[in-house]
């Protein structure tokens, strides 16, 4: 039953085997490079956190948190961003993009796209913009490949009070290059259909299980 729940999601969204680049924020490493590093090794590539002194590899990113921008070899890739805060983190434990389907090869740029889910994250998390500013952070960007695997790479940040988001010249999507989030889509069909209950709830539940095995780093095999 779950083999085939999470066949249907995956072939839903299209989604096949590739490999990305993080442009923004500033990526740990090169995973497609650096010796010993993986995109398939959860959660950050094997890839290890930079040091909190150093100033180079870390991304000063606003408070109210920053712009994205990836470059994708396949057509279609089901996103999710994860935010940890602190040094030496282990859980990223507030989501702050989820079930987003990047559609066409090349470069996705985000540029505000997360700031309702950073401001519930640090609310729930009692964490004020006052406290933030100056605290280290890792973010975690995961794709999910063809046959359920998830790639995945991390980047260290140092929120800022003057940190500033991508300029719009910096922050444009390649030729073909969009994305949807397929919990609207899934819903806004159902409406079409007259269903917007159980058959959204249903297609927001399958998509809800692939999100939790992403992010636990839990690879799976359709059978």
């Amino acid at each position: 039953m779950v083999s085939s729940l999470l066949a249907s999601a995956l072939a839903f969204s299209g989604l096949a085997s590739a490999h990305y680049r993080v442009l923004a924020p500033a990526w740990r490493a090169n995973s497609l490079s650096t010796p010993g590093a993986s995109q398939w090794v959860w959660p950050c590539a094997n890839v290890s956190e930079l040091s909190a002194s150093n100033t180079t590899g870390r991304t000063e990113w606003p408070l109210t948190g920053g712009s994205i921008k990836i470059n994708g070899s396949h057509e279609y890739a089901l996103t999710y961003v994860n935010l940890g805060l602190g040094t030496n983190v282990s859980d990223f434990d507030i989501p702050l993009l989820h079930d987003f389907n990047q559609t066409g090869a090349g470069v996705l740029c985000l540029k505000d796209a997360v700031r309702d889910a950073m401001k519930k994250g640090l609310e729930a998390n009692n964490v004020t913009e006052d406290e933030l500013d100056g605290m280290k952070g890792s973010l975690q960007i995961v794709q999910i490949a063809h046959g359920g695997g998830a790639l995945y790479n991390c980047a260290d940040l140092t929120f800022s009070r003057s940190a500033k988001l991508l300029e719009d010249s910096d922050c444009q999507n390649a030729t073909g290059v969009g994305g949807e989030f397929l919990h609207s889509s899934a819903i806004a069909m159902d409406h079409d259909h007259g269903a917007a209950g159980s058959n959204a709830a249903s297609a927001l539940g399958v998509r809800g299980l692939v999100a939790a095995l992403v992010a636990g780093g839990v690879g799976f095999v359709l059978m």
